[in-house]
């Protein structure tokens, strides 16, 4: 009798274990496929998200440059380029570019140095409701960037010309440069990063942008993922 009881035990044991083997698998299946497929940021996880000015400074090679303005509505200063649509690659978070892109929700920031304005920065992060809603405004700005070689802000008259746009680690970048004698090696940089349901949109712009934009677009991005 004991040791029919005793195998009878064993063989509860023995389902009990492969029981917990098998509930562990299915957990570790669920954990791997939660973090392959991230959940999208709501509106509220926009806040914190832009750099501080402390970071601003040491990307742009800069020491005091600080917020002149911040907003959660873009701006729409579509009638001042020609042709329009290189407004696209112009300004970062402006209106007429992302109308019809499902966007709805955006924080951005304007920053320079005063009154000597060697520096300029305008960092934005924009909502999408979906990744797949996001990746597409991507790719619309890349073809919209390649097609847009030289434009003229029509307010001023200065023209610019842009460089070939580079996509590199989800970061797409380009630079353009001022045709204007008064102001000699003036240029702005042009990024934007994609993280799951979030464009980080940059415009930089000084004597020599180098590659500032694409550099606080990838920090803004990292600081999007972080939120996963």
């Amino acid at each position: 009798m004991r040791q029919a009881i005793a195998t009878l035990a064993l063989g509860i044991t023995s389902v009990l274990t492969i029981a917990g083997c098998d509930g562990a698998e299915v957990n570790a299946q669920t954990a791997s496929t939660e973090t392959m497929i991230p959940r999208p940021l709501v509106e509220r996880e926009l806040t914190g998200l832009l750099l501080t000015t402390d970071q601003v400074n040491a990307a742009m090679g800069a020491t005091a440059m600080t917020v002149i303005h911040q907003q959660a509505a873009m701006s729409d200063n579509s009638t001042t380029m020609a042709p329009p649509e290189c407004l696209a690659i112009d300004g970062a978070a402006e209106a007429t570019v992302y109308a019809d892109s499902g966007s709805w929700a955006e924080r951005d920031q304007s920053l320079n140095d005063g009154d000597k304005f060697a520096h300029y920065l305008k960092q934005a992060v924009v909502l999408f409701p979906t990744p797949e809603k996001a990746a597409a405004f991507f790719d619309t700005s890349a073809q919209q960037w390649s097609a847009c070689q030289q434009y003229t802000h029509l307010q001023s008259g200065t023209i610019w010309s842009a460089a070939p746009p580079v996509n590199a680690n989800g970061v797409l970048s380009t630079t353009s440069t001022e045709h204007d004698a008064a102001a000699p090696g003036w240029g702005c940089g042009r990024a934007l990063a994609l993280r799951n349901n979030v464009i980080a949109d940059v415009n930089t712009c000084s004597a020599s942008p180098g590659d500032s934009a694409p550099k606080i677009a990838s920090q803004i991005a990292a600081n999007v993922s972080a939120r996963w």
